[in-house]
């Protein structure tokens, strides 16, 4: 163990490669700006638009929904045309659209183009999300895969543990300049790409995809019932965004700089914690620590069936990040694994399409229940906690299916 923390405080990490590091700063800019409009859109839509929670959600459904065909199509593509390319054209798309967001919520403008210029964004996040850990598994050997994922889910809550603070005290000022900032910060992960970041793979451009090239995942059991595992998950687990948002400043009251605050726990836990928790990670099967995660992810929401301020809302946040330090980097380990080299960017995009899917349904689920129980809150929470506990059994069953090698967090495949 001694020697692993050796290895945290720094002695090994420079050896990797450095477009690891590059992608780590971009990652960390780009979640920065994200994070500073992610949790607040919601709220401003909710609260200062005067739209219902279930016409919000359905807003995050569709965006979220677009989303999870393009990331898939974002792995097919890269595949295809490289993985420079597809991180480009993402990001450009994310500046195009949050430079729109911010001129309508400056004139206030009608609910469709919010629905638009949102579906916008997860249509670029949907192109590029996956292609950083693509990259890192081209370039990375097997055995550092899983440290490496969660370097860069470090990266991504550095960003967060700041971008929420941030935005709150922005949202204070104004809505719009939330959304120019993160047209910045995404302006300068491009011009990084643009100067540092080649291709890591030789492509084809001349293949054309059909839909029978899919068939090589859907022969693939273990990986298809794991895809069914990663979207119901993401069903849980998108609650922290847009429901809890909204029930966190309209139903507990507190402020968008408390509710910036309450997310920064979040990005500050796993900057602090995923690389130690990834060492307790490294005992168990990686669906272990998948199941471990979902467990934590029920328990956290099942907190805020009885929470009434700021603090038992940190408790929630709290311990659903702790389930999100398991479950996450092993979840990315375990798609790298059951996948070979030249389909990873499909592998990696058909389980981000299940992950994206899961997102797109749980915000509107989880607004439909906002409503629903609008006399009783603590039912929804009970709802989605309960749905947490049980996708554990899912994954302890996942476990019998996976070959003990590749559900092994040091893989060499």
């Amino acid at each position: 163990m001694a020697s692993r923390l050796n290895v945290f405080m720094g002695l090994r990490l420079p050896s990797f490669d450095r477009r690891v590091w590059i992608l780590f700063l971009g990652t960390a800019l780009n979640q920065f700006g994200m994070s500073i409009v992610m949790p607040f859109i919601s709220i401003y839509l909710y609260v200062y638009q005067g739209i219902p929670a279930s016409y919000v959600g359905l807003a995050m459904f569709t965006a979220s929904f677009v989303g999870a065909m393009f990331q898939f199509i974002g792995g097919e593509m890269c595949d295809r045309l490289g993985r420079r390319f597809v991180l480009i054209a993402g990001l450009v798309t994310l500046i195009i659209s949050f430079l729109l967001l911010g001129w309508a919520v400056s004139v206030k403008a009608p609910y469709a183009y919010y629905l638009v210029f949102l579906s916008m964004t997860r249509m670029a996040t949907g192109l590029f999300r996956p292609i950083p850990n693509i990259i890192a598994a081209d370039i990375v050997p097997s055995e550092k895969r899983l440290e490496v994922f969660g370097i860069l889910r470090i990266a991504l809550n550095i960003g967060f543990a700041t971008g929420p603070v941030v935005g709150g005290l922005m949202a204070i000022i104004s809505y719009s300049s939330m959304f120019y900032l993160t047209a910045v910060t995404s302006t300068i992960y491009l011009l990084l790409v643009i100067f540092f970041i080649g291709d890591t793979r030789t492509c084809k451009p001349a293949g054309k995809f059909s839909l029978r090239d899919l068939k090589s995942i859907k022969s693939d059991r273990p990986f298809m019932i794991f895809s069914v595992m990663l979207f119901l998950v993401a069903i849980v687990y998108s609650q922290m965004y847009t429901p809890l948002s909204m029930y966190a400043k309209d139903f507990v009251g507190l402020s968008e700089p408390e509710i910036g605050m309450l997310f920064a726990v979040n990005g500050l836990m796993v900057v602090f914690m995923q690389y130690p928790v990834t060492l307790i990670a490294d005992r168990y099967r990686l669906t272990v620590s998948m199941g471990i995660g979902a467990l934590l992810y029920g328990l956290g929401f099942g907190i805020v069936s009885i929470s009434s301020g700021f603090w038992m809302l940190a408790a929630c946040i709290f311990v659903v990040t702790l389930g999100e330090l398991f479950f996450s980097p092993s979840s990315t380990n375990l798609t790298a694994n059951l996948s070979a080299g030249d389909k990873r960017g499909r592998y990696l995009g058909f389980s981000g399409l299940a992950n994206s899917m899961g997102f797109a349904v749980g915000p509107l689920l989880g607004g439909v229940l906002l409503d629903v129980f609008a006399g009783s809150q603590e039912y929804t929470w009970m709802i989605i906690g309960a749905a947490g506990a049980l996708c554990t059994l899912g994954f302890l069953s996942l476990k019998k299916l996976v070959p003990p090698e590749k559900n092994d967090a040091e893989y060499f495949g």
